[in-house]
């Protein structure tokens, strides 16, 4: 423990703004009671955090997908379901030795420890070779933004690849690593697997543990798999999925159970096709994708339209999910009750990162709904929240009635490179994506079609929790769309 007396000027001022800002006026001998008290019970001193020499190496690879990697691919298991199965991660997932950037030249840690999910992955025999490349504190659609290089799209350069786990969709299309794990923000796994024509799963909100993982908004963040086909990445979500004793927020979450049970099987199972995602899309893209969809009815999926209105909800992700950022930066990285916030290594480079300035790109996109949320006390969020709830009233209302929703997953198609400059630009890009984060439901991505070279990709959205149902109709989407390719 600390030595009681050995309380510095800088520890009082600290303590009397902790007073001031919780209200409790107290003399200012009580207030030196309570700092001795706090003093006497602190650690003796913050776990070191690593540099230098553990960093690995640069990888070296022709789109820039990759960051930090290992020499060789780190294996610690002969057995497990993913023996032989080679694996990046995005790079605010932590490794342990591996340098972790989150994208961002004002970041730098190397982690003494493992994330939940990489522990998982190695435990099941897959070979963890290094990080991904990806958009500063994972903010950002397209995979242009990132303080060490954009990221370029395997299938067409002249394409984005997608954003913010760019790298982990451009490492797997182009055949560096097997799969990758993403997160996903507000579409951060889907919208990099759409562009670069691969399959993307967001779970279920908590069912798969987020220890070890810098948060970008905790009631929006989760961690989810990218691969080249839909029963690699359900296997891939199986092993990391369910609770864990770090991450608190998984207390409540379902077990994944056995995700690939049953995969080719969707006979029976009820899907509607939602008004509003297809009306916002290109003539194209909706076209392709209802095509595609209503060949499920060949392998006994009964397939139909039905109202949704997503009521602009990609603008209150942006408000949500940009008052939760805030609240990290004012907590150095930690939101009470989620699991990242209780290491402390990763804390400790989050307030440094904060110290040095996280760049204008993380200004753009933080400071004008930060700005009206303030302006507002803190209604425009509430607002927000509201919307939100509304929102999931409207898909319990369909889920009522359909066991899986079909849908475009960019409205718009893959952006080009260099298109995509402001907030507005985004909107439409994430329009189809981010409002099922808001929900918490589970959803896959995964390529229907192609256009002039250019995959078209639908996302399937199932009940929260009812993961296995969106992979099912997915995989069912997939062997259609194969079967008349």
């Amino acid at each position: 423990m600390t030595d009681a007396t050995a309380a510095t000027d800088a520890d009082r001022e600290l303590m009397r703004e902790q007073a001031a800002r919780l209200h409790l006026d107290v003399p200012d001998q009580v207030r030196a009671e309570i700092l001795a008290d706090a003093l006497g019970s602190a650690p003796d001193e913050r776990p070191p955090t690593r540099t230098g020499d553990d960093r690995g190496h640069r990888a070296d690879d022709d789109h820039n997908a990759l960051l930090a990697v290992y020499d060789e691919p780190r294996v610690e298991s002969g057995h497990g379901a993913l023996v032989g199965i080679t694996v990046a991660l995005k790079d605010n997932i932590a490794v342990a030795d591996l340098e972790m950037t989150c994208g961002s030249g004002a970041y730098s840690v190397v982690p003494s420890f493992d994330a939940t999910v990489v522990e998982r992955l190695l435990e099941e025999g897959a070979g963890v070779v290094g990080k991904a490349n990806m958009e500063p504190f994972a903010m950002g659609p397209t995979g242009e933004f990132s303080d060490f290089g954009h990221v370029e799209n395997p299938l067409d350069a002249a394409l984005v690849a997608g954003g913010s786990s760019s790298g982990s969709g451009a490492a797997v299309a182009a055949g560096t690593v097997d799969v990758a794990l993403g997160t996903d923000t507000g579409g951060s796994v889907r919208i990099p697997a759409a562009c670069c024509g691969i399959v993307g799963v967001k779970p279920s909100h908590t069912l798969v543990p987020r220890y070890g993982f810098v948060d970008f908004a905790p009631s929006l963040d989760t961690i989810g798999p990218l691969a080249r086909d839909v029963e690699t990445a359900a296997t891939v979500l199986e092993a990391i999925a369910g609770p864990d004793r770090r991450d608190p927020t998984t207390s409540g979450a379902r077990e994944a159970g056995t995700l690939t049970d049953g995969l080719d099987d969707a006979d029976g199972l009820r899907v509607g096709l939602p008004s509003t995602p297809f009306s916002r899309a290109t003539d194209a893209v909706a076209g392709a994708v209802r095509a595609v969809a209503t060949r499920l009815e060949a392998v006994g999926v009964e397939v139909v339209d039905v109202p949704l209105d997503l009521a602009e909800m990609e603008t209150a992700y942006l408000t949500v999910g940009s008052a939760e950022f805030v609240w990290l930066l004012e907590q150095d990285g930690v939101v009470r009750g989620h699991g990242s916030g209780y290491n402390e290594e990763l804390r400790a480079a989050f307030r440094a990162a904060r110290e040095r300035g996280l760049g204008e790109h993380v200004a753009r996109r933080i400071l004008p709904p930060a700005f009206l949320d303030a302006r507002s006390a803190g209604r425009t969020y509430a607002r927000a929240r509201r919307e939100g709830i509304a929102f999931e009233e409207r898909l319990d209302e369909n889920f009522s009635t359909v066991d899986a929703l079909v849908m475009p997953t960019l409205r718009d198609g893959v952006p080009a490179v260099g298109e995509t400059t402001t907030r507005a630009d985004f909107l439409p890009i994430i329009g189809n994506t981010a409002p099922f984060n808001i929900a918490g439901t589970p959803a896959v991505t995964l390529p229907v079609a192609e256009r002039s070279g250019v995959p078209v990709s639908a996302q399937v959205v199932a009940p929260r929790f009812e993961d296995g149902v969106a992979l099912r109709v997915a995989r069912a989407l997939e062997r259609v769309a194969t079967s008349t390719a």
